[in-house]
């Protein structure tokens, strides 16, 4: 994952010429996403009551689903879908330091490419949903966005670590302005309301027996928080972004 992260601050340097002639650079020149998370609940959790999460570098860009179709002359790929991917992290991207660039980022998939109000979902009341959790990981969730049975969901994620991360099931993102490919999205995320789950937690949940699953409410087993927060991520190359994550252990 790192040397991808790498060969995406490298690809935006040399299409902007992003390098200060005294050699420093201005970590916003790819964008942000500045969070505030609030009002912890339900146990012990990665962030205390407003803690501020800056993910100093931030790109995004469309993800477009396609399938080929057999139709005689018309045969061929069709989109079926677009959609927009975020990823912001804590150390810039146009940095050399391969070293640093690590956990927590911040993963958000969007179901559109316009400017409007996203409603962020997730069945957090149901046991096939931690199933699923329990055959992925947090960076498929965030490349392929919220695909839990016929549902094609908005998706909000925070990857603490490789391990823990939160997914949120409430609130809303707004984009507010949709830059073409070099140019900035900019939105709000508004009171997203997020589940901090850990890989443990989801395996134990997955292996229950249908009494234990009885005796327990998952509405109130897992830790919450809220997020709150503003976004202005600048639109590069998705199949790089995407390497990215694919490519994260």
């Amino acid at each position: 994952m790192k040397k991808r992260v790498l060969a995406i601050a490298a690809m935006v340097a040399f299409a902007f010429g992003f390098v200060a002639c005294d050699g420093e650079t201005n970590l916003d020149l790819v964008g942000h996403i500045n969070l505030m998370a609030t009002n912890p609940t339900g146990g012990e959790q990665a962030y205390a009551d407003s803690t501020a999460l800056n993910f100093g570098s931030a790109m995004c860009n469309v993800s477009i689903d396609s399938v080929y179709i057999e139709a005689g002359e018309y045969s061929g790929t069709y989109d079926i879908h677009a959609g927009t991917v975020f990823v912001g992290t804590t150390q810039t991207l146009l940095s050399n330091d391969i070293a640093n660039i690590t956990f927590p980022l911040c993963g958000i998939n969007l179901r559109d490419t316009i400017v409007d109000t996203y409603e962020i979902s997730c069945p957090i009341d149901d046991f096939s949903f931690f199933e699923y959790l329990d055959t992925t990981n947090v960076s498929s969730l965030i490349t392929t966005g919220l695909a839990f049975g016929e549902n094609l969901g908005n998706l909000f994620a925070v990857a603490v670590s490789e391990d823990a991360y939160y997914i949120g099931y409430n609130g809303t993102i707004s984009i507010s302005s949709y830059g073409p490919e070099y140019m900035r999205v900019v939105g709000t995320v508004n009171n997203v309301d997020a589940i901090y789950v850990t890989g443990s937690q989801i395996e134990a949940i997955a292996n229950m027996t249908e009494a234990e699953r009885a005796a327990i409410d998952l509405a109130t087993y897992f830790p919450h928080i809220t997020f709150n927060g503003q976004i202005s991520s600048m639109r590069a190359n998705i199949e790089i972004v995407m390497q990215a994550l694919d490519e994260m252990e």
